[in-house]
C-alpha cells in the first residue's frame, strides 16, 4: 500500500494547516488559551497577524510573540508570521516618509492640442516639487477621437527652461509631457514594490527584527514570513479591478532601476514608447505595453517577491503568502501585480485566497453580488481560474515542491458554517491546493466584528467542537496530496500577455469547458513555455508532461510565442487555438530564464531561437499556421470587456482534444459538476472525486486510462471516516461513481499484489420512517445544559406556514427551528431523540440511517453510544449496535450564530434553516 495511505491510516499525517491568529495585545492568559484552542482543533501551526494589534515590532509585540513562541515549543507547533502592521504588505510599519527614496514613484503624462501650421509656438512644461521631465513627443491626430495619432517625433532637444519650443506642422497635433512625480493614487507610506532599495528597507524593518529575536528558532518553531497582498500600487481603486495597461490617464509604476531598463531596450526611441503607453500609435503601442509590463512585472519578481526569497532562504526560513486575483486582478496592475506567476516565482508555495463569499456553490456560470449587494463577482473566474492557477505555478515552479497554499473561508459571514467550509476546502483539494490559511482565530473579546466566522470565538462558537473534524480531514486529504505529482494531459495558456497586447478570451473561459467534461489541465505562463522540452510529440516542463497546449482566443500574441509555435510543430506537438488565429506583434526578445531561474534539458536553443525568427519574418502571421499543427475552434462565452468571441463550436475544441490525446478518466453520463484531480506517487495513484452540484447528484461509470476494465486493484478511501471501502463494478467490470450533491471521496489504485477491501454482497432488511415521536431539547451557544422546549409555547404549522399550536411540538415532528416563534435567534444545538423498536432479520445486521435535510452539524448516538459526525451532506451513516427490541436513536444538531448576530457580511448569503428536517429513514442491511 502507497506509504502516504498507511500513515493517514495510523493516523500520522503531517500537519498542512496555519491558521492566522489575530493580536490585539490580549494577556498571556488570553494567548496561551487560544494557542490550545488551535491545537485541540487538530492544527500544529499558527500564522500571526499584526493588522489590529497596537504596537507591531515594538515591546508589546515582542511580549506577545514570546508569549506564543514559548507555547508553540512546548506543543510542538509552528509559528508563521504576516509581515506588516496593516493590509497590505508594503506598508513598512509605517516608516515611509511620503516623497522618501523608498516611496512610490509614478510616471506621468499630459497632453497638448494644437493646430498647424504655426510658427515660433512653446508649450509650458509643468513640473511640481519632485517631479522630473523624461522628454516631450509631438505626434499627429488621425482623426477626432482623442489619442488616436500617427507620425510620433522625439521633441524633447527643443525644451529650454519650462518650454519646449517647437513649430507646429500642418494639422492636428498632441503635444504629450512625458514626467515622473510622487503624486498619485496609489496608497500612501507604501515602498515602492520595484524597486530593490526600498523592499530591502522592508526587509530591514520586518524580517531583521523577528530574526534577532528567535534566530534560535528559525527553521524550527518559527516557519516563516507570510505578505499579504502586496501590490504595484500605482492606483488605487479608481479603476476597480479593471486597471489595464493603456488607460489614458493613469499613472503607471516607475523608479530608478525601470528608467536604466527602458533606456537599455528602446535606447532613442525611449520617450516616444514611453508615450505610446497611453496614447495608441498602432502596433508601436502594442509593442510597448507588452515591453513595459514585462520589465514591470521582471522587476517586482525580482525586487520583491524574489528579495524576501532569497532573505528567507538565507535564514532558513520560508515565505509564503498571496496577491490580489480577484477577476483578473492578477494580470494588470493598481491592486494588482501584472503577472501571477512572476509576482509568486520567488515564493516557497504557490498562494491564492478565497474571502468575501467569492465562491458560492452553484454561481460558476454567472455573476453574482458581492459583499454590500453592489459590486458583482466573476463566478467564472473564481470557479475556474483561481485555484488552478495557483495550484498550477505549485506544480511547475520546482521550490515549490508541488504546494500550493489557500487562505480561505474568511469574511463570508456568521452564515457560513461547516457545511460550507467542507465544501470550500473540497473545491481546493480537487483543483490541487494542497494547504490552508484558515481565516481566522481571533483574540478579540466576542462577538468580533472583524471579518467573521471565528472558529473558537473563546467557546461561544457553537460549532467549534466538531472544527477539529473539519481539519483532520483536511490533513488528511493534503498529506496524500503532497510530495507526488499531478497528472493533467492539458497545459493551458495563461493570458495575461494577450491581454497587455489587446483583445483576448479570459483563460478561465476555455477552463470552465474543460473541467465540465472531465479535462484536467494546468494553467501555464508564456515563459514557462520558452523553457520547456518537447520530446516523442509531449511538452515537459519540470516534473510535469503535457499531449497538448490550448490557446485561448486572443487577437495578438508576441513574437517569442509565434517561434515557440514553430519548434513545437516541427516536433510534432498538438497546439489548439480555442478561437481565430491570432497576429504576430514583433517584441523585444527576452529569455525567460533570465526570470525564471531554470531551463529544462532539450528546452531551445539560441541557434533555434534565430532561426525561428528569420522564419516568422518571411511572411504575415497567417502564413505560419502551416508550420504549426494547429485547429481553429471558436469559443462561446462572455469574455466581459476584453473580447467578444464567436459562439457555438465547443463540441469541435472537445473533439479535436479527443484526436489528439487520451483522456485520463472518461465518465459515460454528462456530469459537468463532477471534478477529479489525478494525483500519482511512486506505489499507488489517488483519484479524487468532488461533486460540485448544490443539488444534483453523479451517478456514471467511469474508464480509467492505462486500466482495463476490472484488472486495477482499487478501492475507495474515505478520508473524514478515515477508512477504505470497496470498488462496485458494472457488468463490464467498470468502476461505478456514485456522489451526492457537495459529496466527495478518494479512488485508490494500488499495486497488483495488494489486498484492499473487496465488495460483498449487500442485503437489504426492512426499514421504516423516523419522521415523528422525537423529543426535542435545547442548548444555546451560551449555555452549558439542555432544556426542554425552553418555554416555547408555539411550534411550525405544516398548514399555515407559520408558528402553530403548542400541539405541534408535543407531536414530535420534525419542523424549522428558527421558523417558529420565539425562536428565530437561537443559535446553538437541539439534542432530538427517539425510541423505536426493531427486530433484526439476522445477527450481525447493521442501521443504515439517512436524515435528510440536516442544518448543519450532525452528531449521531445509538444507545447511548457515539457513532458517527457529519459536518455536511450527505447525512447519513451506517452505524452498529442495534439490538432486538427497544433502541433509543439520539441526534445532535448545531446551527451557526448567524440567527443571533445579523452580521454585515452575512446579508448578502442566504440564511439556511436550522435542525432536523429529514424525512428520516432507517434500513436494516447485512454482507
Amino acid at each position: 500500500m502507497e506509504k502516504r495511505l498507511q500513515e493517514v491510516l495510523r493516523g500520522e499525517e503531517g500537519n498542512y494547516i496555519l491558521p492566522f491568529f489575530w493580536q490585539h495585545g490580549e494577556s498571556e492568559e488570553k494567548l496561551r488559551e487560544m494557542m490550545g484552542a488551535v491545537q485541540d482543533s487538530g492544527i500544529g501551526a499558527v500564522c500571526v497577524e499584526s493588522r489590529p494589534h497596537p504596537d507591531f515590532v515594538g515591546p508589546g509585540w515582542w511580549r506577545d510573540m514570546d508569549v506564543i513562541m514559548d507555547e508553540a515549543r512546548k506543543r510542538g507547533m509552528r509559528v508563521w508570521v504576516l509581515d506588516d502592521a496593516h493590509f497590505p504588505s508594503g506598508y513598512c510599519n509605517g516608516r515611509v516618509e511620503d516623497k522618501s527614496i523608498y516611496s512610490k514613484r509614478y510616471l506621468d503624462h499630459y497632453t497638448v492640442d494644437a493646430v498647424g501650421p504655426q510658427a515660433g509656438t512653446s508649450f509650458l512644461i509643468s513640473l511640481e516639487e519632485g517631479e522630473e521631465l523624461i522628454g516631450v513627443v509631438a505626434a499627429k491626430r488621425t482623426g477626432p477621437e482623442a489619442g488616436t495619432l500617427e507620425t510620433p517625433v522625439d521633441i524633447t532637444e527643443y525644451v529650454r527652461g519650462n518650454a519646449v519650443y517647437w513649430d507646429v506642422p500642418e494639422g492636428y497635433w498632441n503635444v504629450i509631457v512625458v514626467k515622473t512625480t510622487f503624486s498619485g493614487t496609489g496608497r500612501k507610506k507604501y515602498i515602492n514594490t520595484v524597486d530593490a532599495a526600498a523592499v530591502r528597507f522592508f526587509l530591514d524593518t520586518v524580517y531583521e527584527p523577528h530574526w534577532n529575536h528567535y534566530k534560535e528558532d528559525f527553521g524550527s518553531t518559527f516557519a516563516g514570513f507570510f505578505s499579504d497582498e502586496p501590490e504595484l500600487g500605482n492606483c488605487s481603486g479608481e479603476y476597480g479591478y479593471n486597471a489595464v495597461i493603456g488607460q489614458p490617464d493613469m499613472r503607471l509604476p516607475w523608479g530608478e532601476e525601470l528608467d536604466g531598463m527602458v533606456k537599455e531596450l528602446w535606447g532613442m526611441d525611449s520617450v516616444i514608447r514611453l508615450a505610446a503607453l497611453w496614447s495608441r500609435f498602432g502596433d508601436m503601442t502594442r509593442q510597448a505595453r507588452y515591453e513595459y509590463m514585462n520589465m514591470v512585472t521582471d522587476l517586482y519578481g525580482k525586487n520583491f517577491c524574489g528579495q524576501i526569497g532569497e532573505w528567507c532562504d538565507a535564514h532558513n526560513v520560508e515565505y509564503i503568502g498571496h496577491v490580489i486575483e480577484d477577476c483578473g486582478t492578477h494580470a494588470r496592475l493598481g491592486l494588482g501585480t501584472g503577472h501571477f506567476f512572476k509576482a509568486l516565482w520567488g515564493q516557497h508555495m504557490s498562494g491564492i485566497d478565497v474571502v468575501l463569499q467569492q465562491i458560492r456553490p452553484g454561481y460558476d456560470r454567472n455573476e453574482f453580488y458581492n459583499i454590500g449587494g453592489k459590486g458583482i463577482y466573476n463566478g467564472t473566474f473564481f470557479h475556474y481560474g483561481l485555484a488552478k492557477m495557483g495550484a498550477s505555478l505549485g506544480h511547475l515552479d520546482p521550490k515549490k515542491k508541488g504546494r500550493t497554499m489557500c487562505e480561505v473561508y474568511g469574511a463570508y459571514g456568521w452564515s457560513e458554517g461547516l457545511k460550507l467550509m467542507k465544501w470550500l476546502t473540497d473545491h481546493m483539494l480537487v483543483r490541487g491546493v494542497n494547504w490552508f490559511v484558515p481565516h481566522a482565530f481571533t483574540g478579540g473579546d466576542f462577538p468580533d466584528p472583524d471579518c467573521p466566522p471565528h472558529f473558537y470565538a473563546w467557546g461561544n462558537n457553537p460549532q467549534y467542537p466538531w472544527f477539529s473534524c473539519l481539519c483532520r480531514y483536511m490533513n488528511r486529504m493534503s498529506h496524500l496530496l503532497n510530495g507526488g505529482r499531478h497528472s493533467a494531459g492539458i497545459a493551458l495558456l495563461y493570458t495575461a500577455e494577450m491581454e497587455w497586447l489587446g483583445a483576448y478570451q479570459p483563460f478561465e473561459e476555455t477552463g470552465r469547458l474543460l473541467a465540465e467534461n472531465q479535462l484536467d489541465y494546468e494553467v501555464i505562463p508564456l515563459g514557462l513555455l520558452e523553457t520547456s522540452r518537447i520530446s516523442g510529440g509531449k511538452m515537459m516542463v519540470g516534473k510535469e508532461e503535457f499531449e497538448t497546449l490550448v490557446i485561448p482566443e486572443c487577437a495578438y500574441i508576441p513574437e517569442e510565442l509565434a517561434e515557440w509555435l514553430l519548434d513545437a510543430a516541427s516536433e510534432g506537438f498538438p497546439v489548439i487555438f480555442a478561437g481565430s488565429l491570432p497576429t504576430a506583434v514583433e517584441s523585444g526578445r527576452r529569455e525567460a530564464e533570465r526570470f525564471y531561474g531554470w531551463k529544462n534539458e532539450g528546452a531551445r536553443t539560441d541557434k533555434q531561437d534565430k532561426m525561428a525568427g528569420e522564419r516568422l519574418k518571411k511572411g504575415s502571421a497567417a502564413e505560419w499556421n502551416h508550420l504549426v499543427k494547429v485547429e481553429e475552434v471558436h469559443m462561446s462565452g462572455d469574455s466581459g470587456s476584453s473580447y467578444s468571441c464567436a459562439c457555438g463550436e465547443e463540441s469541435r475544441l472537445l473533439a479535436y482534444l479527443d484526436a489528439v490525446m487520451e483522456r485520463d478518466i472518461f465518465c459515460e453520463n454528462t456530469s459537468p459538476y463532477l471534478r477529479y484531480y489525478h494525483y500519482k506517487h511512486q506505489n499507488g495513484d489517488f483519484i479524487f472525486f468532488f461533486n460540485e452540484a448544490p443539488f444534483l447528484s453523479v451517478e456514471s461509470v467511469i474508464t480509467l486510462k492505462g486500466y482495463a476494465p476490472g484488472t486495477e486493484n482499487a478501492c475507495w478511501y474515505d478520508a473524514f471516516e478515515n477508512r477504505l471501502g470497496p470498488v462496485q463494478r458494472d457488468n463490464d467490470g467498470k468502476i461505478m461513481l456514485r456522489l451526492a450533491p457537495g459529496e466527495a471521496s478518494v479512488l485508490y489504485l494500488g499495486e497488483p499484489q495488494e489486498q484492499l477491501p473487496r465488495c460483498k454482497e449487500v442485503r437489504r432488511g426492512r426499514g421504516m420512517e423516523l419522521d415523528d415521536g422525537w423529543r426535542l431539547a435545547f442548548r444555546s451557544f451560551k449555555e452549558k445544559a439542555f432544556a426542554g422546549n425552553r418555554g416555547m409555547a408555539e411550534a411550525y404549522d405544516e398548514k399555515s406556514g407559520k408558528a402553530g399550536a403548542a400541539a405541534g411540538a408535543a407531536s414530535g415532528r420534525l419542523y424549522n427551528i428558527t421558523a417558529a416563534e420565539g425562536m428565530e435567534e437561537f443559535a446553538g444545538t437541539i439534542r432530538y431523540e427517539a425510541d423505536f423498536m426493531w427486530d433484526p432479520d439476522r445477527d450481525g445486521e447493521m442501521l443504515s440511517i439517512d436524515f435528510g435535510v440536516v442544518y448543519e452539524t450532525l452528531e449521531v448516538w445509538l444507545n447511548g453510544e457515539k457513532k458517527a459526525v457529519r459536518i455536511a451532506p450527505p447525512y447519513s451513516c451506517s452505524i452498529t449496535g442495534v439490538v432486538k427490541g427497544k433502541n433509543r436513536l439520539t441526534v445532535y444538531v448545531t446551527n451557526t450564530l448567524i440567527h443571533k448576530y445579523h452580521d454585515f457580511f452575512s446579508v448578502t448569503m442566504p440564511v439556511e434553516g436550522s435542525g432536523l428536517l429529514g424525512p428520516v429513514r432507517a434500513e436494516g442491511y447485512w454482507e
